[in-house]
Order: structure tokens, then C-alpha cells, then sequence
């Protein structure tokens, strides 16, 4: 236990707002995850109807294995954008107002989920852009390196606007 001024401290006292955990987290889910959502895309994108398990062994046999992991820089930069902008907004604005009835918490919840899903929002496109840039033709591709050069490629081809995520 810890000691404060000659007294115990409670556990309330004790305990700090890490809210930058929840990023943290959700990035390390993220690298777990990344490989299903690489498939799920892919799966709702495709003209042929493939199973999971066929589209899985389709992507290792024609790009191997590190393939299932096409566009993770997109997925982690959405989980550091879009939730800890959640995380972070619920952490403030719990003290700025009141979080002691359900309907605070659901209404400042719903606040921070919508600010962080706005936030997040071009990760997701550049994600699925770089998930699908595989399936399309050569010349129609947009091969982003990474996240980065996503956001700042959409930035001046697309004149600043967040296009539809469908291919060109």
C-alpha cells in the first residue's frame, strides 16, 4: 500500500487516467486482426464468390504469406487516429461534465465515437484502398508505400476531398 501523508491511499487516489493505453491496445489487436479484415475486404470486394478459406489460400499462393498483411500500416494508423481520439475525448470531457448517470456516460460515449469515426475516417479509406490495390489492373493501381503516402497522395490528387473508396 502506499503511503500519503502519514495515511493509505484508496485505490481512486492511486489510480491515473492512461487513456493512451487504449490506443496502444487496440494497435496490438490490430496486428492480430489485421489479416481477417484484410480478408473480409476482400471478400466483399471481389467479382468471383472464393470462401474464406479459398480467398486465404489464394492471396499466400499468388503474394505469400506477408501478403495477408497488405495495408496494416493503414490499420494501425486508424487504431492511433480513430481510438484515441475516442479514448482521449472520453478521458477529458468526463471531467468536464457529468458522467454519473447513464445518460452522460452514453451521451459523452456517442460524442467521442462520432469526433473519433470522423478522425479515422481517411485511415479506413487508405486501408481499404491498400487492401484492393492488388486486384486492380496494373495501370489503375495507386501503390501507396504506406499510410502516410496515402494521406498525403489523396491530399493533392484528389484536391483534399475523401473520395468514394470504390477503385478508379
Amino acid at each position: 500500500m502506499s503511503l500519503r501523508r502519514g495515511g493509505l491511499m484508496s485505490y481512486n487516489q492511486r489510480r491515473i487516467a492512461r487513456w493512451y493505453f487504449g490506443g496502444l491496445a487496440s494497435s496490438m489487436a490490430a496486428m492480430v486482426t489485421h489479416p481477417i479484415d484484410l480478408i473480409k475486404v476482400l471478400i466483399q470486394t471481389q467479382a468471383e464468390k472464393l470462401s474464406v478459406f479459398q480467398t486465404t489460400r489464394k492471396i499466400v499462393k499468388e503474394q505469400g504469406p506477408l501478403a495477408m498483411y497488405n495495408g496494416i500500416s493503414a490499420s494501425m494508423l486508424r487504431q492511433y487516429t480513430y481510438t484515441l481520439a475516442r479514448f482521449g475525448i472520453y478521458s477529458v470531457g468526463s471531467g468536464a461534465m457529468d458522467t454519473s448517470t447513464m445518460a452522460g456516460k452514453t451521451c459523452l460515449a456517442a460524442i467521442a465515437g462520432g469526433i473519433g469515426g470522423f478522425v479515422g475516417a481517411p485511415a479506413d479509406l487508405i486501408n481499404v484502398r491498400l487492401q484492393n490495390d492488388v486486384k486492380l489492373p496494373p495501370e489503375k493501381r495507386r501503390n501507396y508505400k504506406h499510410a502516410i503516402d496515402g494521406l498525403v497522395r489523396i491530399t493533392r490528387e484528389d484536391d483534399g476531398k475523401i473520395s468514394s473508396m470504390a477503385p478508379r
